[in-house]
């Protein structure tokens, strides 16, 4: 234990819970709903678009209503297929919803995290789907609270996110908070941002082409042990 810290924020998708395994499952669906062929071309296509949506996001580009809906514009329109972008979207969103597939050793870090500080989850997902995703997976039973950019008013990166999330927490100081996740412009540059230390959960070895400040950097998440 790592008596610097007394609260840890945690992402969920791409750190706890397997967002691309959930992401591919729920748009080959909508894929089959719109008559098209599940491919892997098109699963990777809409990834990347959505991703693009996302990043445009965070650093305030694009709103997070429209984020839901045109993606799935872009795409189909991208492929001769004028549709409605909130349709899609509906049906997307129960899919999605079914998809909690934990990440390799979640439940094992959360085991030993749970015994020794406070957890929060922080996440730019869907309200209510992030809920019945952590619910659905057994992993709401390990945080204290869930905090979640549409109803904190304002997103990762945003200071003003994590200063939304300062205010509900009582055990710390943001000098004795840690935030964990995968994404580097939206989890580490938001803690920079807030002025917390942070740790870069990076699986695949990514290169920090941004060269955004990282307090820490591990490969597995059984690795926080060493410091946590």
């Amino acid at each position: 234990m790592n008596r610097q810290y007394k609260a840890l924020l945690m992402d969920v998708d791409g750190t706890l819970l397997d967002f691309d395994r959930a992401e591919a499952a729920a748009f080959t669906k909508v894929l089959q709903k719109y008559g098209f062929v599940p491919e892997e071309r098109f699963i990777q296509e809409y990834h990347k678009i959505n991703q693009e949506c996302w990043e445009a996001f965070e650093i305030g580009q694009m709103e997070r209503d429209r984020v839901l809906t045109v993606r799935f514009e872009r795409f189909f329109g991208g492929h001769g297929l004028s549709m409605s972008g909130e349709e899609a979207e509906d049906a997307y969103r129960v899919w999605l919803g079914e998809g909690a597939y934990l990440m390799e050793g979640a439940v094992e870090i959360l085991d030993y995290l749970k015994e020794h500080y406070p957890l929060y989850v922080v996440t730019n997902g869907v309200g209510a789907t992030q809920r019945k995703r952590l619910k659905a997976s057994g992993l709401d039973k390990y945080f204290r609270d869930i905090f979640i950019s549409e109803e904190a008013g304002s997103q990762k990166p945003q200071k003003e996110f994590f200063e939304y999330c300062f205010a509900h927490i009582k055990e710390a100081g943001p000098e004795e908070m840690m935030v964990i996740g995968d994404s580097l412009t939206s989890d580490i540059q938001g803690g920079v941002n807030a002025g917390i230390d942070t740790c870069w959960f990076n699986p695949q070895g990514k290169e920090n082409r941004k060269r955004i400040s990282v307090t820490r950097e591990i490969r597995r998440l059984s690795e926080l042990k060493a410091f946590l």
